[in-house]
């Protein structure tokens, strides 16, 4: 393990410190060892594209568009072998959440989520991914 010396302003250092203690870490070391592992998971250089991960995609949708339900269904069934498991939620009249879990190598779940986020009707979505070691 590698020690470090960083300098942070007071405010920052502040904010830092009650945000680690309301998540019950055990001392700032956890704390930021958690900080840079969130930043990294949500680097485009997150691994290379052939490591395996787990991504969940989440996007808002209006479900009036013209055949959009449909379309993200088939695009997921295009990749049958990625989703894993996918949540429906009703947020008013007109829009509906999906999170799915997407298993995959890194390229393979970055190409069908960004598939399903660039449909028209998508009003916005985001891909969370995480690396998984092999044994």
């Amino acid at each position: 393990m590698e020690r470090i010396t960083i300098s942070l302003d007071d405010d920052l250092m502040q904010r830092f410190d009650e945000y680690i203690q309301e998540k019950g870490y055990s001392n700032r070391s956890e704390g930021f060892r958690d900080a840079i592992r969130h930043l990294l998971s949500h680097s485009d250089r997150l691994e290379p594209d052939d490591s395996e991960c787990v991504g969940c995609v989440s996007y808002v949708y209006d479900h009036k568009e013209r055949m959009l339900s449909s379309k993200l269904v088939e695009t997921q069934h295009r990749h049958h072998s990625i989703p894993t498991a996918t949540m429906h939620l009703h947020i008013d009249a007109d829009s509906c959440l999906e999170t799915t879990v997407l298993r995959g190598k890194v390229s393979e779940v970055r190409t069908l989520a960004n598939q399903i986020t660039s449909q028209t009707g998508v009003k916005n979505g985001h891909l969370h991914l995480i690396p998984v070691e092999q044994d």
